[in-house]
């Protein structure tokens, strides 16, 4: 029988294993992806570069989907191992992984016949879509294959496997990072060799993650299309949600650089940086919901009520503690990083204003992703989409207009992050509230249960 590690022991050490191991990942990924536009960038091409930015920009797309499947997968499999349930979890872990795989590959192909339309709709030339074009038939089937990856390490860190998780995902990154200048510049490949790099280190990573949990959870082959229509449906129930709440994000943000662009290139320069230094600092934010959900899930699983209750305690205090540290941080570094980009004017203000106010609000960001997992663990999934709308929307598109109308281009910064900021104030509210009542309603039904047993 396999354990179930996170119900017992530390749970503040497991809490910062599986949000730094997770934030580890995430970042090496981004620095991966930041030197390959790096080497892009050497080749001295501005379609090149604009061709990666198309490219990605569809792999994104893809990623939002999958990280839907990826995170519903460590829930369903956390409860599983929580209710020390161990058979037929090979075969569970198996349809996880082909549902990832499909939905990862219907939205490739889709991508893929729409391409060119897309394209035109993002923006890119005649030019840059052409030299695009070999990059997004390699790099779009190769995502597929991250998307198996990912549900791998997903799964790993499901099981308690921290230290594999992260191997893993810096196994993919690792490759990436050497695979890229071999086949850009020492085979004279160019943007064909960074997309051949790219699809290369997903495949070796796909086979890294396949061995490993064949080795410490177990896979079967899918026999049962009744079992796996019935363990894909108990994954969509918690996938579907996220993945429309993910489709939201993009919604805030277009307004957001729609209203940049009019202010000037130095003011979309500073927006710029501002994402950057964003994803860099706030990684482990980003990886919160796939970190915390496995120990919520496993302890809701396992009965253990209380210490579930305990663990999203614990997370908004680690979120209170590493926001407040990053905040100081850019405060003190924010004009020498300034400096080093040569921001000026505008530009300047923008990524202040993010160090000196935005920080801040990035305090309320993390505690937003500890409520998605805990709507995600309970029962609650479809809380996820409604607040993502509801932040993508009304909690962006008018006050990034005021705060542009009246502060410029900082102001719309930090009034997009006023109403996120008041978005996420309502989702840890509600999310506390369902969690009470969630707890309650287990405690009534197990003393029910108790009181039957006696008289019986």
């Amino acid at each position: 029988m396999i354990p179930a590690r996170f119900t017992a022991g530390s749970l503040p050490r497991q809490l910062l294993a599986m949000a730094g191991a997770s934030g580890a990942g995430q970042l090496a990924l981004f620095l991966v992806d930041i030197l390959t536009l790096t080497y892009v960038a050497m080749l001295h091409d501005q379609t090149l570069l604009a061709a990666v930015g198309l490219a990605k920009t569809l792999v994104f797309v893809n990623a939002a989907f999958a990280s839907g499947v990826v995170i519903a997968g460590g829930v369903v499999l956390s409860e599983r191992i929580g209710r020390h349930a161990g058979q037929r979890r090979g075969r569970l872990v198996s349809h996880l992984l082909v549902l990832a795989l499909a939905i990862a590959a219907g939205v490739a192909l889709l991508e893929l016949l729409c391409v060119a339309p897309v394209s035109r709709w993002l923006g890119a030339d005649t030019q840059a879509f052409a030299q695009a074009q070999h990059f997004i038939w390699l790099a779009l089937p190769a995502s597929v294959l991250q998307a198996g990856m990912q549900m791998c390490a997903q799964l790993l860190k499901a099981q308690g496997l921290v230290r594999l998780a992260l191997v893993l995902l810096l196994c993919g990154a690792g490759s990436l990072a050497l695979a890229d200048p071999l086949l850009i510049f020492a085979c004279g490949l160019g943007l064909d060799g960074a997309a051949l790099a790219y699809a290369l280190s997903s495949l070796l990573s796909l086979l890294v993650g396949l061995v490993l949990v064949k080795r410490h959870i177990g896979l079967s082959l899918p026999r049962s299309a009744r079992l796996l229509a019935l363990h894909m449906g108990r994954t969509l129930r918690v996938a579907l949600p996220v993945m429309l709440g993910n489709l939201a994000m993009p919604v805030g943000i277009t307004c957001l650089m729609l209203t940049m662009a009019a202010q000037g290139a130095a003011a979309l320069a500073g927006m710029t940086v501002v994402d950057r230094v964003l994803q860099l600092a706030y990684c482990v934010f980003f990886a919160l919901p796939g970190a915390l959900v496995p120990v919520l899930a496993q302890n809701i699983g396992a009965g253990c009520d209380v210490r579930a209750a305990r663990a999203i305690v614990i997370s908004r205090r680690l979120v209170l503690l590493y926001g407040v540290a990053v905040w100081l941080l850019l405060i003190v570094c924010g004009p020498a990083i300034a400096d080093h980009f040569e921001l000026v004017d505008s530009g300047r203000a923008v990524f202040l204003a993010m160090c000196h106010y935005g920080a801040g609000f990035w305090l309320l960001a993390g505690l937003d992703f500890v409520a998605q997992a805990t709507f995600l663990t309970i029962g609650r999934a479809w809380w996820v989409p409604t607040l993502g709308w509801l932040r993508g929307t009304l909690g962006s598109v008018p006050f990034v207009l005021v705060g542009a109308r009246y502060g410029g281009a900082p102001g719309a910064l930090v009034g997009m992050w006023c109403g996120n900021g008041l978005v996420a104030v309502a989702a840890v509210w509600l999310a506390a509230r369902q969690a009470r009542a969630f707890f309650a309603l287990r405690r009534a039904m197990f003393n029910d249960r108790k009181e039957a047993y006696v008289h019986d």
